[in-house]
């Protein structure tokens, strides 16, 4: 079974970087802290990434503008663990009709009554069949209260990176998330403002 429920979030955030050197040898640490509210929960989910780089940068002699920069480093990633929300039985069942719902309380019932060893109508009953029965009573109007305690599989992953500056204005950068379970691709054209 798939179903689609939309709603619009509303996200607010704030970062802090703080950069530098020594010898040959920069550095940088940047931390973001972003608060996500989509409407279909009680609160807002907080999500906080830091990032920590290490790297060397070469400037091309005959062009003192231009240089290339490699990098490595670690990248942290962790949210808020308790989510709670709820939404109408109609908003989250593709068919307002009830056939959908009858399809899943019967499919229960024959597993239940046909299929499920003894410890599982055990745990069924304290678990799923008090939520199917209210689901076999419920209209269209009847409201499903959620919670969820959640986590990032892997809170590190290590990154390299490269960028590459044609001159004080045009950049091309790039950075791998590439140890871990958590994969990502960054790829970016910046352009400098000189005032």
């Amino acid at each position: 079974m798939q179903s689609i429920v939309e709603q619009n979030v509303t996200t607010a955030g704030v970062g802090l970087m703080f950069a530098g050197a020594v010898g040959p040898v920069f550095f940088s640490v940047d931390a973001n802290f972003t608060w996500n509210k989509p409407e279909l929960l009680d609160e807002a989910v907080p999500v906080r990434v830091t990032g920590i780089r290490f790297g060397h940068s070469h400037v091309f002699k005959n062009r003192p503008d231009r240089n290339i920069a490699i990098w490595v480093g670690g990248f942290f990633m962790e949210t808020g663990s308790n989510t709670s929300g709820q939404l109408k039985l109609k908003d989250a069942l593709p068919s307002a009709d009830g056939v959908k719902r009858d399809e899943i309380v019967n499919n229960y019932y024959q597993w239940y009554n046909n299929e499920a060893s003894i410890p599982q109508k055990v745990i069924a009953d304290q678990i799923l069949t008090p939520i199917v029965e209210r689901l076999a009573d419920a209209d269209g109007e009847a409201v499903i209260k959620y919670g969820l305690d959640k986590q990032v599989q892997q809170k590190w992953n290590g990154i390299i990176g490269a960028q590459y500056q044609a001159n004080k204005s045009w950049m091309f950068r790039t950075e791998l998330g590439v140890l871990g379970n958590r994969k990502s691709v960054l790829l970016s054209l910046n352009y400098r403002f000189l005032l």
